[in-house]
């Protein structure tokens, strides 16, 4: 890619990776205050770079052998600091082990620093301060920094979750017969999860927005009949843990559904801005968390992997890097798929899949819909209600081929993408859960009662599926996706003997198409549905 821009002089070079483009809609507002006060995340290089994971290690890495091998050098950090701090720049936090600084500054200062102008933009998902074309770095620093975010604080995320929500929690008390949703203990049966309560299990949930709200988990933890798990919540940069923004329904629903089906289990919710980066510091304070050692890490947020005016190719490197090291240190990670199918809620015609749940290092977690009848027979499809976008009220699960991440030579599938020309990329999802609203998850937010569903909902009960085989596998099962297109002893995948066939349902929403269920593995609903104690018998 040509840069947009060229050094103003031989102080500085490109940082690559940095150029960002107008947010399609966008309008500018004005130049920002020189005054105003940035923080900024800055990555820097690893004194060596991760071994290739072509596959499930043999054996986890260690935090400390991490942090000895492969995290920042501490000359490189060094040299960093001396040279933004001649330029006045303030030091704020340094992490060797997650190879980034924390630093803040006036916006003229940061400006003069990194070569840009920042300006406001209005904008119909919000108001944010942004730059175009690419970022300086002082040519002391070739090399050495291998991102800066925070600069630009447009919003990368779009997941929200379903909801049908009832003012009456009396209708928790209806009976099963009588009522489309489900409880997270009932899905956790119909899908045989092995039994236990969580018990010794970490599970952290990554938010982008809203807050948690012991009262509503009270209440709802009443309704389920199931005793309330220990909740911790970690400010990320300052975020607010509170926040009644509309989001907060995100958040209850995440931490509801894995205090359904493990309530001895510790829950860790990770709050952090939706920015860039929000992003990068929330995936490393989550994965590298030595107060709260995760066994599982859920993730209900994401954003199109190639939407225009979106991801900058430095953010997914960096957050990519974070959970490529997850993987090594045997930590599963569970990110919701999409809730707009095959658009992806990018509306240029063309299909595509969300980031992080294309990382090749997570379990990608696609949505159904579940029903169940009077007499107990389940059936289950694909997920897409309506027109399959959640803007005219239905929603559908998102499902389709990469156009940033390579096939994995573990994933040997045989499916196209629908886009003329494109790569074998990495299929997502790998598997699915229940996600329609219309038959989804009794929730509690703000004090309501009532439904709520997505690919939202889905991914964190993969993740208390996990925490709950930990427990009986005795140790955390960790990178669990590539085992799963692996052959099992009974001489089948393991995600074949492991779960329940989906095979009905499309996710088609683009206008190039989109990607249809049928036998064996597909985009859609991947593997299927958990069979939770086959799934455990497999991995033993």
């Amino acid at each position: 890619m040509k840069p947009t821009q060229k050094p103003e002089s031989s102080a500085h070079v490109l940082l690559p990776g940095s150029s960002r483009v107008l947010r399609p809609g966008a309008k500018t507002l004005g130049v920002a205050d020189p005054d105003e006060w940035i923080e900024v995340t800055i990555k820097i290089r690893r004194k060596k770079e991760l071994p290739d994971l072509k596959d499930f290690p043999a054996k986890p890495l260690s935090r400390q052998e991490l942090a000895d091998q492969y995290g920042a050098d501490p000359k490189d950090m060094d040299t960093v600091k001396k040279v933004l701090t001649g330029f006045g720049i303030e030091i704020l936090k340094e992490n060797l082990l997650t190879c980034s600084l924390r630093v803040g500054g006036r916006a003229s200062l940061l400006e003069s620093v990194f070569q840009v102008k920042l300006f406001h933009y209005s904008h119909p998902d919000g108001n944010y301060r942004g730059r175009r074309g690419d970022l300086l770095v002082p040519s002391e620093l070739e090399g050495i920094i291998a991102g800066v975010f925070g600069l630009d604080n447009r919003r990368q995320v779009k997941r929200r979750p379903l909801s049908r929500r009832r003012t009456s929690l009396d209708l928790a008390e209806r009976a099963a017969a009588n009522r489309s949703w489900f409880f997270p203990a009932e899905l956790a049966a119909i899908y045989s999860f092995p039994d236990g309560d969580g018990a010794g299990q970490t599970v952290g949930l990554l938010e982008f927005g809203g807050g948690y709200f012991a009262d509503d988990l009270q209440t709802f933890c009443k309704n389920a009949g199931v005793a309330v798990p220990t909740v911790k919540t970690v400010s990320v940069n300052n975020t607010p843990t509170n926040q009644r923004d509309g989001a907060e329904g995100e958040v209850m629903l995440d931490v509801e559904v894995v205090a359904g089906v493990c309530p001895s289990s510790t829950i860790v919710v990770y709050f952090s801005s939706f920015d860039e980066s929000g992003w990068v510091d929330a995936v490393d304070t989550a994965v590298h968390d030595e107060n709260n050692p995760l066994s599982v890490l859920s993730c209900s947020w994401g954003y199109a992997e190639d939407a225009s005016g979106g991801w900058s190719s430095a953010a997914i490197q960096s957050v990519n890097d974070t959970l490529k090291s997850a993987a090594l240190l045997g930590v599963t990670i569970c990110v919701a798929a999409g809730d707009d199918g095959s658009d992806d809620q990018v509306g240029d015609g063309h299909a595509h899949v969300d980031f992080p749940s294309s990382s090749p290092y997570v379990l990608a977690v696609g949505g159904t819909t579940l029903k169940k009848s009077s007499t107990g027979k389940v059936t289950e499809t694909a997920w897409k209600d309506g027109d399959g976008l959640r803007q005219d009220n239905g929603g559908s699960t998102g499902g389709g081929v990469s156009v940033i991440f390579s096939r994995p030579d573990w994933q040997t599938v045989r499916i196209q993408s629908v886009n003329p020309g494109a790569i074998d990329g990495r299929v997502v999802p790998d598997v699915a859960a229940d996600a329609s609203a219309n038959t989804g998850y009794w929730t509690v937010v703000d004090g309501k009662g009532g439904a709520s569903g997505g690919t939202s909902a889905a991914a964190p009960l993969w993740a208390a599926l996990i925490a709950r085989i930990n427990a009986g596998l005795g140790k955390p099962v960790g990178y669990l996706t590539p085992l799963l297109y692996q052959n099992a002893a009974g001489g089948s995948p393991l995600g074949s003997s492991g779960c329940r066939d989906i095979t009905s349902g499309d996710n088609d929403t683009a206008s190039i198409g989109g990607y249809s269920a049928g036998p064996g593995y597909d985009a859609v609903t991947g593997w299927g549905v958990p069979i939770g104690t086959s799934l455990l018998e497999g991995l033993k």
